[in-house]
């Protein structure tokens, strides 16, 4: 107890004359955290926000492929029923991804596009991708109908009721695959959370089109209960079990690039984030060296009383504890609350500069939210704390080699 008044005293006592770099410390620190809670809850809100529009509308949850025997000898309808089965399995969606060429007679315009033929129950029933993606005018795709991103209808100057012309690869007679031109009308435009899904994808029955495409190139779609999501391993094995000459894949696997560079984006932001603390800590052990050498005659009066080095050691740690403990805690109160308002600090934010620029601010515009990992805050608190007390540790070490009396003869 008397280590921790002693601490207490060189921390914050008004006969130090280096308090104000404590608080100066103790301040650094509490912006630090705040930053790093309030950085790191938008990065994970994000990027957890944009894993979920990819995983549930880009590429599904697991995505199964049969090799052409199998195609040829079981119906989707029985491969679809037979997926269904596996416990953790919630929805199978039979879909063909292909790249087509559109022409809009109306408007004199054409582009290439990826074509998505799936069943159009996919719209109506509850799963991820009704729950994200949204029809902005018009009717889900029926027989030769199709539906286009908001984007993509605004390149080409679609409009409802146009007859697109597609251009699509086909199952040929004399070849593999021939070009085949059909004819669909566009009954609807729709928006998701992915703008360049938005930008390069139409959508249309799987129905009328199966014959034209063949079932060779048909890829099952899986979404899985939420808890399986992101363990599927389980859900794999079942269906290789069942398959042995399938292909399953996860949507970490579909997605590996874009995966990756999610992944190293945050390594490199807790490599940043290490170096903030490298700092943080190269502040402590100055200002520590500063506040012994202040203190330096009290310190050998001690010692030459018969006082040891890990008191006076201790003092100046548990010094150390008080103020990053302290920063931590008022650090991490104020960045969970500043996240959890996040928004109505950056409208503030938005109106501010709007009334000097009279433009609003995409980015302070953009509806954030914030996902607060407490793991993450635990292991950054200990972090901060572990590299205060050894740079601490580091200042107190140099400064004890001197002799009692040396210090007090040149005081």
């Amino acid at each position: 107890m008397f280590t921790v008044r002693l601490a207490w005293r060189y921390a914050f006592s008004r006969s130090n004359r280096h308090r104000s770099a404590t608080w100066v410390i103790l301040a650094g620190i509490t912006v630090g955290m705040l930053a790093i809670i309030v950085m790191l809850s938008l990065m994970n809100s994000l990027q957890s926000d944009l894993l979920d529009q990819v995983k549930s509308i880009e590429s599904f949850h697991v995505q199964v492929t049969f090799p052409s025997e199998t195609s040829s000898q079981i119906s989707v309808d029985e491969l679809i029923e037979s997926l269904q089965q596996v416990p953790q399995v919630s929805q199978v969606y039979a879909h063909v991804n292909t790249q087509v060429l559109l022409q809009n007679p109306s408007s004199d315009r054409s582009t290439t596009a990826r074509l998505r033929i799936v069943d159009s129950r996919i719209w109506d029933d509850e799963n991820p991708f009704s729950e994200r993606a949204s029809l902005l005018r018009g009717s889900i795709p029926g027989s030769y109908e199709l539906v286009s991103g908001s984007s993509l209808a605004m390149k080409l100057g679609m409009g409802l009721g146009d007859s697109i012309r597609m251009t699509v690869l086909a199952s040929g007679r004399a070849v593999v695959l021939a070009p085949s031109t059909l004819t669909f009308e566009h009954t609807g435009t729709f928006r998701t959370g992915l703008p360049e899904f938005d930008n390069t994808t139409v959508i249309a029955d799987i129905d009328p089109l199966l014959d034209a495409i063949g079932p060779k190139r048909i890829t099952y779609g899986l979404y899985l209960n939420d808890r399986f999501v992101d363990r599927s391993d389980e859900v794999v094995r079942e269906i290789n079990q069942l398959y042995p000459d399938a292909t399953v894949r996860t949507w970490q696997q579909v997605n590996s690039a874009f995966y990756s560079a999610l992944t190293l984006e945050k390594v490199l932001m807790y490599l940043f984030l290490f170096f903030m603390f490298v700092i943080l800590g190269v502040n402590m052990k100055n200002a520590s060296s500063r506040l012994l050498h202040v203190k330096q005659r009290e310190l050998a009066v001690l010692r030459a009383v018969g006082s040891q080095r890990t008191l006076a050691t201790k003092v100046f740690l548990g010094q150390t504890v008080i103020v990053t403990l302290l920063g931590e805690a008022l650090g991490i109160i104020a960045g969970v609350v500043a996240g959890r308002h996040i928004g109505t600090i950056f409208s503030w934010m938005n109106s501010v500069q709007y009334l000097f620029t009279r433009r609003n601010n995409i980015l302070l515009s953009y509806p954030f939210s914030t996902q607060v990992r407490p793991l993450e805050i635990a292991v950054i608190a200990f972090s901060v704390l572990a590299l205060a007390l050894l740079f601490t540790y580091a200042g107190c070490k140099r400064l004890f080699k001197r002799e009692p009396m040396e210090m007090l003869y040149h005081d």
